[in-house]
């Protein structure tokens, strides 16, 4: 597959993942004191899943396929001053990583949670902050220097 391909793939995998994302936390929120049911199970798979097929995907963009990414490992000292390039060769790859691997170690938390009412908790705990980490580091289009359409390739 080439770069347009994996890039759609990806932009488009990311509104599965983000709305999984939401869903867990708005349902651990809501289900404080409630039974922890298959739907939380299933909405923790669900965010698991589709976080890895993006890391799959980013990752393919990241070891060769983005323009972006390529001509950041040309210099990497200039990148590093290029807001641009910075952001597609570090931070968002990090923020990212950080984020997939916050949601395994909450998903692990989860499951091991002695009662319903402490896996509600660490569900909330950790899918907001994989959340905020999300939301930050995805190039909104209104982000002046490193802004995307919402779904480039499309």
């Amino acid at each position: 597959m080439g770069y347009v391909t994996v890039l759609a793939l990806h932009s488009l995998l990311r509104w599965g993942a983000l709305g999984a994302v939401i869903a867990r936390f708005a349902r651990a929120l809501a289900a404080r004191g409630g039974a922890f049911t298959a739907l939380d199970r299933g909405l923790g798979f669900a965010v698991i899943i589709l976080l890895d097929l993006q890391l799959l995907l980013g990752l393919a963009l990241y070891t060769g396929l983005s323009p972006a990414v390529n001509a950041a490992k040309m210099d990497m000292g200039a990148a590093m001053k290029d807001p641009y390039l910075r952001f597609w060769m570090v931070e968002h790859g990090v923020a990212m990583v950080l984020a997939i691997g916050l949601a395994h170690v909450g998903n692990v938390l989860v499951k091991r949670a002695a009662d319903d009412a402490r896996k509600h908790k660490s569900a909330a705990i950790f899918t907001g902050i994989v959340l905020l980490l999300l939301l930050a580091a995805m190039p909104w289009p209104f982000r002046s220097v490193i802004g995307r359409p919402l779904m480039p390739g499309f």
